[in-house]
């Protein structure tokens, strides 16, 4: 089952890579766009900090996708030499942020007391990415999504039930039932600054078009031992990005990987024609740390080792829906 919500431009993809102080959104304000109806699973999340955002419920852990990568499914040196071979060669010159596809979500971050931090929403559509408290353009270098290292990051996401999404794959074996639009024998990746750092995919014999997920990043972090540097403490901005393709391992029973080092333009090369979401922007890691070059995050993710420790820890609940999602103003 594709995750969506980490796709929405790879904010809360980002499980391993992202930071701010334990205070209430440093300034955001009161949010300008209500987002209740986007938060599709989970007890709990109600505003208490008087943003205008839900703050941290409870939301239940899913089930990985039959062809998600499994801590440790690259060693350690081949983690290694992907940090750093590519971050420190990261073209960090583009400052705008995208999301194309039928994918769509919101992302809410939580200080480590669970009061939000900040949030972005996305429709699905080829729109840019939305800052729900100002109502501009997010994931920017100038206003990149702001997360706590030491906090949580929630996503609800979703896929809109287009008639060019495929209805059913062609995996041998698999009985994909009555037919629905979805992402069928799908694959998904993602990368931080160049770096692949999450892969997998699913049959979705099921038509899921719905996940949701928390990322507990306090906790992902504070088992990582790195030396001096306490990433609960980061501060540094990198850029994010993810993409998934419907059918692309289309009568491969053991999955298909889509290549490491992608963009926009190769993934709908990649598509061939058929449904994709691509996403891409820039997330701030606004810890109590000093700044980190790019080069000093190459090192910080080398001395954490195994992509797995990063990412894959938590996966999403995922699920059928047969409710449209509304539009942002709807």
């Amino acid at each position: 089952m594709a995750r969506y919500g980490r796709a929405l431009a790879a904010a809360l993809i980002i499980l391993g890579v992202i930071a701010v102080p334990a205070l209430a959104q440093e300034g955001n304000g009161v949010a300008v766009i209500d987002v209740t109806s986007f938060i599709t699973r989970g007890e709990g999340f109600v505003d208490l900090n008087g943003d205008g955002i839900p703050d941290l419920g409870e939301l239940n852990e899913g089930f990985a996708g039959i062809w998600d990568d499994n801590v440790g499914a690259r060693t350690q040196d081949e983690f290694s030499a992907l940090v750093t071979d590519r971050i420190p060669a990261f073209d960090t010159s583009g400052d705008a942020s995208v999301l194309v596809g039928a994918c769509g979500g919101l992302a809410i971050s939580y200080d480590e007391d669970g009061m939000s931090v900040d949030a972005m929403i996305d429709n699905g559509d080829d729109a840019p990415l939305v800052d729900v408290f100002t109502g501009d353009q997010a994931m920017t270098s100038g206003n990149p999504f702001k997360v706590d290292p030491a906090g949580v990051v929630a996503y609800w996401g979703f896929t809109r039930d287009l008639s060019s999404f495929s209805t059913e794959g062609e995996i041998a074996g698999v009985d994909y039932g009555e037919a629905q639009p979805s992402f069928h024998d799908h694959s998904w990746t993602m990368a931080v600054m160049g770096v692949s750092a999450d892969r997998g995919g699913d049959p979705n014999q099921r038509d899921k078009n719905r996940n949701a997920g928390l990322v507990f990043l306090g906790e992902i972090f504070g088992d990582i031992d790195t030396g001096p540097i306490d990433l609960t403490e980061l501060r540094a901005n990198v850029k994010a990005k993810g993409a998934i393709i419907d059918l692309y391992a289309q009568g491969n029973p053991a999955g298909r990987r889509l290549p490491d080092d992608f963009d926009q333009a190769l993934i709908e090369a990649e598509s061939g024609g058929n449904e994709f979401c691509f996403g891409e922007g820039w997330v701030a890691f606004i810890g109590s740390g000093p700044p980190l070059t790019a080069t000093a995050i190459a090192g910080i993710l080398a001395a954490a080792g195994f992509a797995g420790l990063l990412f894959n820890v938590r996966p999403a609940q995922t699920w059928r829906s047969p409710t449209s999602m509304p539009s942002l103003g709807s």
